[in-house]
């Protein structure tokens, strides 16, 4: 009797011993994670690389975790308020889900989604690092200060993007609505350019074209600095110029700026030889692409992936040109995966045209 009661309180201690611990631990996990953390890295759990830069980029830039469960998710410009939970290293955000914390350190914060059923390979693994930025200095850090260009007369220019970019009028009267949303001045202004510029369709070409829109809204600096065929240059111009009066300055913390603006106009020309087209060899020749970018022997998928674009009557698969610009992409050879992502933004791929004017603006 003496032992079962022995062994009761025994049981009894340490079991509370097991919960004050537990209750230490997460008195310190959340001492520890309220701070400024930046995003350092997102991979899959498992590892491996993601390529599909959506998911790097809707991954919060910024992470500010305060007292009293108080939180703030800011991507790019955009913050939000939240408020968040931890409870056996589990970390709740409202709105986003669940997250397990795999390391917390007074420098480091490492989570990953919880989904059941579901394989690493799969799964997103989140890496934060610690900042003493506040919200503001990262954002001009992170997307301005990219962007910034001196100029030969000592003034300061701004690289067309995202946060920084001049209004454009698509119509020139009275009445004439002004785009002010930054995807809409550039798929307005660069389809007027190549409507205008008017390069034969059945023609293979490359060109681009540089010019700035000055803080009185003044078109200026227009210079081919590609071409594959002069004969053609003084159209291109000329298509630019026309352009002239429909810009309206860009504004960066309440002051007018000038922009840069890099434009890009692919042709591939429509001379393709004809050929039957065998789906299944089709099929065999992606999947041994496909293999090859797995393996991460880029050169090899490459010249599948253009096998494959060669292949088709039409653009009726774009998984090829996708690849072939990632393989490139990861290459560093730049050039050749925003002639990819130009062409497919010109067949309307928005996820084309967001990686051009992320990469390839600049």
């Amino acid at each position: 009797m003496k032992i079962r009661l022995l062994l009761l309180i025994l049981s009894t201690i340490c079991y509370q011993i097991q919960a004050q611990s537990s209750k230490v631990q997460q008195r310190q996990i959340e001492q520890k994670i309220i701070g400024n953390w930046v995003k350092y890295r997102v991979e899959m759990k498992d590892g491996s690389q993601i390529l599909d830069e959506r998911i790097n980029k809707n991954a919060a830039s910024m992470l500010i975790f305060k007292k009293d469960n108080a939180g703030v998710i800011i991507s790019g410009r955009n913050a939000q308020q939240t408020q968040y939970v931890i409870s056996d290293s589990i970390l709740v955000l409202n709105r986003t889900g669940s997250y397990l914390i795999e390391k917390l350190t007074e420098y480091e914060l490492i989570f990953h989604g919880i989904s059941e059923n579901i394989p690493d390979n799969e799964i997103i693994r989140y890496h934060y690092v610690a900042t003493t930025e506040s919200s503001g200095q990262y954002f001009f850090r992170q997307f301005i200060k990219p962007n910034i260009k001196t100029q030969a007369n000592g003034d300061t220019a701004y690289n067309f993007n995202e946060y920084i970019f001049p209004q454009f009028r698509p119509v020139l009267n009275e009445f004439s609505t002004v785009i002010s949303d930054f995807y809409e001045v550039y798929e307005s202004s660069y389809n007027m350019i190549e409507k205008d510029f008017n390069f034969p369709v059945k023609k293979k070409g490359n060109f681009r074209v540089t010019f700035a829109v000055s803080k009185s809204g003044t078109l200026k600096d227009v210079e081919i600095k590609e071409s594959s065929d002069s004969t053609y240059n003084n159209a291109l111009l000329q298509a630019v110029y026309k352009t002239r009066k429909r810009w309206l300055p860009a504004e960066y913390e309440h002051k007018k700026v000038e922009t840069l603006f890099n434009y890009v106009y692919v042709s591939e020309g429509e001379d393709k030889v004809e050929v039957n087209f065998d789906g299944f060899l089709y099929q065999n020749t992606k999947e041994n692409a496909n293999s090859l970018f797995n393996k991460k022997e880029y050169v090899k998928a490459i010249k599948l992936y253009t096998k494959c674009i060669l292949m088709q009557d039409e653009d009726f698969d774009f998984e090829p040109y996708y690849k072939r610009a990632d393989s490139y992409f990861i290459l560093k050879v730049n050039k050749n995966a925003c002639l990819d992502w130009s062409y497919l933004a010109k067949k309307g791929q928005k996820r084309a045209e967001k990686l051009f004017l992320e990469h390839c603006m600049k």
